[in-house]
């Protein structure tokens, strides 16, 4: 059987702030990413095996990746100011055309994370970044960057912004800076709010409406708040136990309670939970397990009614591609169903 899979495009928006102070003395490993030599860049393992030959732990690791992306990789401001729905995301992207949106940097991290096994994600939310207007109503993720575990908690890294800037004539500045390499969630939150709330590494959230207010109003905000609102510890392991098909449904719902106008966050999760599932179904026929199969293709089925019912909200170009999909996906399943009824009668 077949089904397709729509990954929706989340598009970069960069800003540069001031400088943190890394309390580690990181030049000897910055010098030493720098130097990668164009043989080490062919594919993501080779870079990775590379640059973690300068290194002595993951934290290292962590910073080798994040100053060869910064340096190396260019902000792709034709596709972002294009509006292509479909821009070149994949890491290998990033990494042979030194050229990616926000999600191509992200997605190059992350995979250099996993060829060492560390722990990463790639996280969507909203950026107070270019073209930024607190006015406008927060409906659809902006921008893309990775929360990884290391030194044995979760932190920030933004390697998209950490590159540079676009300024006001639509051009990339090249200007590298350690602002977003393992951020403050209290400095980080200013300008990127996740559209999962857990992840804003914060015991108390703030609110979308919050969030939009001045840096001044928010930081006086987390000065007040000396209660204990939750554990996101607690809340990421809880999520981190599931299967990544529930990872993705738990995150968006949660996503929709923290923002009701996150339906299309939604609906594309439960559009590629769909998928996942579509992709173990051969195993059932192929085994002849065939009310297996017949469970399976209406909980499919069900999905893709979930998927379509929330990508129907939205009036993007991707939600409404997306929301063809699901049809298509809808009556495949409904085939599959009655044919597998009429086998099993």
């Amino acid at each position: 059987m077949k089904t397709t899979k729509i990954l929706f495009a989340i598009f970069s928006t960069i800003i540069l702030l001031s400088v943190n102070v890394i309390a580690q003395d990181f030049s000897t490993i910055d010098e030493y990413s720098k130097k990668a030599p164009s043989s080490a860049t062919k594919s993501v393992e080779k870079l990775a095996t590379f640059l973690n030959e300068g290194t002595n732990n993951d934290l290292e690791k962590v910073r080798a990746y994040y100053v060869w992306i910064t340096h190396n990789v260019n902000y792709d401001t034709k596709t972002f100011f294009s509006g292509n729905p479909n821009p070149k995301t994949k890491a290998s992207d990033a990494l042979q055309r030194k050229m990616a949106v926000c999600q191509g940097y992200s997605e190059l991290f992350k995979e250099l994370c996993a060829f060492s096994n560390i722990q990463c994600k790639l996280i969507s939310g909203y950026s107070k970044g270019y073209g930024f207007n607190p006015k406008q109503k927060l409906s659809k993720s902006d921008h893309a960057w990775n929360i990884v575990f290391v030194d044995n908690k979760w932190q920030h890294i933004d390697a998209t912004w950490g590159a540079g800037y676009v300024d006001n004539n639509r051009k990339f500045v090249k200007k590298n800076n350690d602002e977003y390499f393992l951020s403050n969630p209290e400095k980080f939150i200013l300008k990127h709010l996740p559209t999962d709330p857990m992840w804003q590494l914060l015991p108390c959230p703030i609110s979308i409406n919050n969030y939009l207010k001045t840096d001044n109003e928010i930081k006086n905000l987390l000065a007040s708040n000396n209660e204990i609102c939750f554990s996101f510890n607690d809340t990421i392991n809880e999520y981190l136990a599931l299967s990544n098909e529930n990872q993705q449904v738990a995150s968006a719902e949660r996503a929709l309670r923290f923002n009701p106008e996150n339906f299309e966050v939604v609906g594309f999760a439960f559009l590629n939970l769909g998928f996942e599932l579509s992709q173990k179904m051969q195993t059932f026929y192929d085994n002849k397990e065939y009310e297996k199969a017949l469970k399976e293709n209406y909980k499919i089925l069900e999905i893709n009614k979930k998927a379509f019912y929330y990508l129907n909200k939205s009036k993007s170009d991707q939600a409404k591609q997306a929301a063809n999909v699901c049809k298509q996906n809808i009556d495949l399943m409904k085939k599959n169903i009655k044919g597998l009824e009429d086998f099993l009668k």
